[in-house]
């Protein structure tokens, strides 16, 4: 069955090392496993040889992690699925990022960048045990443009152990000193199999990760990025395309072990086994069938988190109803307080709104009418 879905993520579950924090499918880098791994990644690629992907986002673990020749061999793969127009984006760590690799990156059509920078303080660095340090992340920038890799993100953590909010504002107004188009914000999350969940590391109250947040927003903001998705912030338009497929609940195929799609009104995750995947590329650990009522909550879910909000007419051309006749009361709950805005094209959340987004989940889930 030849896939309809436009965006293709890719997961490469190596490492050079396991940061604190890091609960995704990964492993210690080795060269046998990439071999394997690489093989088993080309043939589940098959069955979508004929289709052209408007967006492609390699992710892990850390794809930079993978030695020159094991990386071009992973690129190469993806060269014949480029749409004209396709955003190629590429996740890379500051200390494995190369001025070798940034050029293969450039050959094979990547060109987009989501650098793994999280603080620009070392001491912070040292605790979540990233290997890079300030330096390397200012050299990698330089490289990429310097090759033409101009559409960059870079990631800032927040809520991390003995983190000061002058820490974290100091981070953002470094980004911005870069002039870099995108940045992601991240707050610490505890999961039970990272180092810090084995540690029993203790998140941030609440309190103080709202105000981190909140002073994200300001200063972000006030440097003329727009706050296009609830995390995530783009000056001159340079959003992502590729999660803006998953904001908008577009169909997307997902390659590699542990990775997650959604296809044919079914959502799936590969199987995290590294051998089961050796075996058998197409092994699931999970698959689950969509019910139109799990997809319209789902849509709004997902596009309530983004400024613009969800298109009527879209919602309506894939369901042929209208989420104000699904969700009534809380669309006027949420519309009264003045956090839901309502017009003739749109439904979206205002600032506010997208701050208590779950409390606005939570009501809709309440009250699906079947349609």
């Amino acid at each position: 069955m030849e896939s309809k879905a436009k965006s293709l993520y890719v997961h490469v579950p190596f490492c050079e090392h396991i940061c604190a924090y890091c609960d995704f499918m990964r492993v210690g880098y080795h060269p046998l496993l990439v071999k394997k791994y690489l093989d088993a990644l080309a043939k589940q690629l098959q069955p979508y040889k004929n289709d052209r992907f408007d967006t492609i986002y390699i992710g892990g673990g850390t794809p930079t992690a993978l030695h020159e020749d094991e990386f071009s061999s992973l690129l190469s793969l993806f060269t014949d699925l480029r749409s004209q127009q396709c955003e190629m984006t590429l996740e890379a760590n500051p200390e494995n990022f190369s001025e070798e690799k940034i050029k293969m990156a450039v050959h094979y059509g990547v060109n987009r960048i989501s650098l793994g920078v999280q603080t620009t303080h070392p001491h912070l660095l040292k605790i979540i045990t990233r290997k890079h340090q300030p330096a390397d992340v200012s050299q990698v920038i330089e490289l990429c443009i310097a090759h033409g890799l101009t559409n960059l993100s870079l990631d800032a953590m927040y809520g991390l152990p003995f983190q000061k909010m002058e820490d974290f504002e100091s981070t953002l107004e470094w980004m911005i000193a870069q002039n870099i188009p995108h940045i992601s914000l991240y707050a610490l999350t505890i999961e039970p199999n990272s180092a810090f969940g084995r540690q029993r590391i203790e998140p941030v109250d609440n309190e103080l990760e709202g105000q981190f947040y909140l002073r994200a927003i300001e200063i972000l903001t006030a440097a003329g990025y727009s706050h296009y998705e609830i995390s995530n912030f783009a000056k001159n338009d340079q959003m992502s395309q590729h999660n803006l497929a998953y904001w908008h609940y577009d169909d997307f195929v997902a390659l590699g072990p542990g990775g997650s799609g959604k296809e044919h009104h079914q959502r799936y995750t590969n199987t995290r086994n590294l051998e089961t995947y050796f075996n058998d590329e197409t092994a699931k650990d999970e698959r689950i069938e969509l019910s139109i009522e799990d997809e319209m909550f789902e849509t709004m879910m997902m596009g309530l988190r983004v400024k613009e909000g969800i298109s009527l007419t879209r919602f309506y051309q894939r369901y042929g109803v209208d989420p104000k006749d699904i969700y009534p009361k809380s669309v006027k709950k949420y519309s009264d307080r003045g956090w839901l805005r309502v017009d003739d094209t749109s439904i979206a959340l205002n600032e506010t709104g997208r701050q208590f987004l779950h409390d606005v989940l939570v009501d809709m889930m309440g009250e699906v009418i079947k349609p």
